[in-house]
Parts: structure tokens; sequence; C-alpha cells
């Protein structure tokens, strides 16, 4: 006995199989490179994101130089590790200069989780912004990376 004739597929039918899993390819593709875009943590300021390991977490602060002018300045940098340097900022209740320089490629965005919460919008591989606040109360405050905040990428200043 032979086998019944096997039906042939129209070239319209391939045509629309072939499209369909290009379709399906392409959104694998938009998927991952959509996380890719925010890193690790999905969005901005890896909001509901598990928090970095203690270790990773415990820097020794750097203390904010005061000018002659009363104003305590601290440089920072963040960089292509998704660090910044350094981590832990002190300084006393006062007028606060902090500058931000971004020595990589990657742009990065620091928030500063203040009473009025400020930051330093996209900083650009190479570019540097400066945030100027007035700080009275002692506390802590954190300065994630909007953008890579769960990957570790968050700082901290200390008002003593």
């Amino acid at each position: 006995m032979t086998p019944p004739p096997r039906p042939t597929t129209s070239p319209l039918l391939r045509t629309l199989s072939q499209l369909l899993a290009l379709t399906g390819a392409l959104a694998s593709t938009f998927a991952v490179s959509g996380c890719a875009l925010w890193g690790l943590e999905g969005g901005p300021d890896a909001e509901g994101a598990a928090t970095p390991p203690a270790a990773a977490t415990a820097a020794p602060a750097v203390q904010a130089v005061q000018g002659s002018d009363g104003v305590q300045r601290i440089e920072i940098t963040v960089d292509d590790e998704l660090r910044l340097t350094p981590q832990v900022v002190a300084a006393r209740p006062g007028r606060i200069e902090l500058t931000f320089r971004n020595v990589g490629l990657t742009p990065h965005d620091i928030a500063l989780r203040i009473p009025a919460a400020t930051g330093t919008g996209n900083i650009n591989g190479s570019a540097t912004d400066t945030l100027t606040v007035e700080i009275t109360q002692p506390g802590t405050y954190p300065m994630p990376c909007l953008y890579h905040g769960t990957s570790g990428m968050r700082g901290t200043l200390q008002i003593r």
C-alpha cells in the first residue's frame, strides 16, 4: 500500500508562516533589548528591587571639604562599572555642593532623596553635573542612579 500523497503548501501559506516566525523573533529581540536598556533593574529608580548585599554597601565615608565661602564640596565619579566613588559622602548640616563626573560612556541619572528631592538628570559619558543643596537635618539620604539602582549603583549622603 502506498502512503497518501503529501499535501503541498501554497506559497502564500509558506510566506505567512515565515512572517510569523520573523515576528516572534523580533518580539523576543525587543523584549530582551528593552531589559538591556534599563539594565537588570528594569526601570527608573529600581522601585521594589532587591537591596545589594551589605558587604557591597559598607564603604567608608569621605568627608566633603568646606571652602572659605562655607560651602561643603565633593566630587563623585560615576563609571561604566556602575559605581559611585566615593559611595558614601559625609557632611555637616548646611550648603553642600555635589559634583558628579561621568568618567565612562554609560549615561547615569543620580537622584538625591532629601525632603525636596532633586537629581542630576541624564549625565552622558564624559559629562559633569553639579547639585547644590541646603540640608539642615542630620540623617542618611540615598543617592541612587535612576537607571542602575538594582545593579548596586547607589550612594549615600550622611549629614552628621
